[in-house]
């Protein structure tokens, strides 16, 4: 028996977080994850891992790393980012961290990729005009991470995660018309945001793309980011327009219901976008991997997202043939449903409940989230210990790592109508 999953990326060994610098060329997805291969038996030395798969295929094949930290603006970490497929030339940017004297030194660099489709995975050359930017505007503290870089217009926009200097979270933006030299434009100004997230300490990993809604057809900016507070991290993303740095919000809400989900990417794709997210949360490295297989976190399937009536919805990218991987649908109607992850020991390892009227419960031992849903398909599916929901046609997802009892492996998911 294996925790490890099948169609879900985990790291080779050691510690895997957040997904990086997707790039999707036709159907081949390449995707890059922060990773510490000594983990946690080694000093901490967090890079870029490397892994591809085709769209649709869902089986993983391992690179080399693509990044270490080796220079002197990232002696202590190549940090999170993104990547820029521009004229056959793939970017990738990210944040350098530093330790001096005990104090955090952040940068934001840029890395060039040949080849990144051939045999060896990409070759990869920081720039020597790194870094391109050198440490905070003023007005923020060292936690200045997460470089996402689009093109916007004429220009191409960088958003970053930030700390002000009052310890309060906020996303910051800077243009440039060449990838290399960037102009502060300032920080992003929230209009109808509610107001406890204000009390966040820092906001990371931010995604900020333009989609069209199904419903009206319009054009809106969505931006989904990581609010992190003193006994949380949360994973929201607000829907609306974006004039200059005044955002006008319409929808806040949480991107995924489950137990563990953070610092996920979205990249556009077709008229939607792609997303993958990290399987864990801050500080939650205490699983049973780590110490029996050496290794700790995966990441969730690809996700087709896309925006309807000022909503995000999300749709499971399941490999086609996913011998190895428990996968159920369900129709969720005025009918209550108990839906039971049941080990070969018929133990119940993760359950879903619906009860007929809009609610949901996803339970895994004592921990129990609850959400409101519409009624519509439900599909759940168990990889190894990698356990993700969507619900409602999209209009809920839910992600969890759920380990089973005595290491068995999954026997089935059990449907009960009526409960």
């Amino acid at each position: 028996m294996t925790y490890r999953p099948n169609y879900h990326l985990s790291p080779p060994s050691g510690r895997l977080n957040d997904p990086n610098g997707i790039t999707l060329i036709d159907d081949t997805l390449h995707v890059f994850y922060q990773h510490d291969p000594g983990f946690p038996h080694a000093p901490k030395r967090t890079g870029w891992g490397h892994a591809v798969t085709t769209l649709g295929e869902g089986i993983w094949r391992h690179l080399p790393d693509a990044l270490y930290p080796d220079f002197p603006y990232d002696a202590n970490g190549c940090y999170s980012g993104s990547s820029v497929f521009h004229e056959g030339q793939v970017r990738l940017f990210y944040t350098g961290n530093l330790k001096v004297n005990g104090e955090r030194v952040t940068s934001q660099n840029i890395v060039d990729v040949d080849d990144l489709t051939g045999p060896a995975g990409g070759f990869y050359r920081r720039s020597a005009k790194n870094p391109i930017i050198d440490g905070p505007a003023e007005g923020y503290t060292a936690h200045y991470r997460d470089p996402q870089v689009s093109r916007e217009g004429e220009r191409w926009r960088m958003v970053i995660g930030a700390q002000r200097t009052d310890e309060t979270g906020a996303i910051v933006l800077y243009f440039s018309d060449d990838l290399e030299s960037w102009d502060f434009a300032g920080e992003l100004r929230f209009h109808d945001m509610p107001e406890a997230v204000s009390h966040s300490y820092m906001w990371e990993c931010p995604n900020l793309l333009t989609l069209r809604d199904r419903a009206d057809g319009q054009e809106y900016q969505v931006l989904v980011f990581c609010p992190q507070y003193p006994e949380s991290d949360q994973c929201v993303y607000v829907v609306g327009r974006l004039d200059g740095l005044d955002f006008h919000v319409t929808t806040y809400r949480t991107l995924d219901h489950g137990h563990e989900f953070y610092a996920p990417q979205l990249i556009p794709y077709e008229e939607d976008a792609l997303m993958l997210g990290w399987m864990g949360l801050p500080g939650r490295d205490d699983t049973p991997t780590l110490e029996s297989e050496g290794w700790v976190h995966q990441l969730t399937l690809p996700r087709r997202v896309w925006l309807d009536g000022g909503l995000l919805f999300q749709e499971l990218v399941l490999p086609r043939s996913h011998e190895g991987m428990l996968v159920k649908s369900v129709e969720l109607d005025q009918t209550p449903v108990l839906i039971e992850l049941i080990d070969d020991s018929s133990v119940p390892g993760f359950s879903v409940s619906w009860d007929g009227e809009g609610v949901l419960e996803f339970g895994r031992e004592s921990e129990v989230n609850r959400v409101a849903c519409i009624p519509g398909q439900l599909v759940f599916t168990a990889d190894g210990c990698a356990v993700e929901v969507t619900a409602g046609n999209g209009y809920v997802a839910a992600s969890s790592a759920v380990f089973s009892s005595g290491g068995n492996p999954w026997g089935e998911i059990q449907v009960t109508q009526g409960t």
